[in-house]
């Protein structure tokens, strides 16, 4: 009976894990928040943490909104503005990339209904070498900071972060 119940327990606790794994790359944590009002635009946040060589995410996909492009903050004549970023996010060797806001993150154009607090939504990270990873993202409600309650302070908090198991290096 004890090795019953070990094996259910083992593959329930595979069901609840909500980190994507891909070859060497995992992304975990992944958050958006609700849509407020008629808002058309979104975002999601993530944690790709890289337990191999070097890599770059080169694109998202995703069915929810009429694009889906990857993004960061750049400053300009004094003035921070959300960009599409060309040539994809480096993702160092055994180090890992903190898509937040106010720094790099996916962005939803267009999006086909609102995001709802609680929902569950589905997106493909394109990486250049490991591939496809799918992801699925958590909507929180509209003050949410992440899952951890810190993943930043909004839009025009500086540029993406890496960071190796050593130290922080800003972009």
């Amino acid at each position: 009976m004890k090795k019953l119940f070990a094996i259910v327990a083992t593959v329930a606790s595979l069901f609840i894990v909500t980190n994507a794994f891909a070859a060497n790359i995992e992304v975990k944590d992944a958050w958006a928040k609700a849509s407020k009002g008629m808002v058309r635009n979104g975002a999601a946040f993530f944690d790709i943490v890289n337990h191999g060589a070097a890599d770059r995410v080169v694109a998202a996909h995703s069915n929810i909104a009429e694009r889906t492009e990857l993004h960061t903050h750049i400053m300009e004549n004094n003035v921070m503005k959300m960009r599409e970023v060309q040539g994809g996010v480096e993702v160092p060797m055994h180090g890992s990339v903190h898509f937040k806001p106010g720094s790099y993150h996916v962005m939803f154009i267009g999006l086909n209904k609102a995001l709802e607090e609680g929902q569950k939504i589905d997106i493909t990270l394109e990486f250049e070498k490991a591939g496809d990873v799918p992801v699925t993202i958590d909507v929180l409600n509209t003050m949410s900071m992440g899952p951890n309650g810190g993943a930043g302070m909004g839009h025009g908090m500086g540029h993406g972060q890496k960071q190796n198991k050593m130290q922080m290096n800003s972009n």
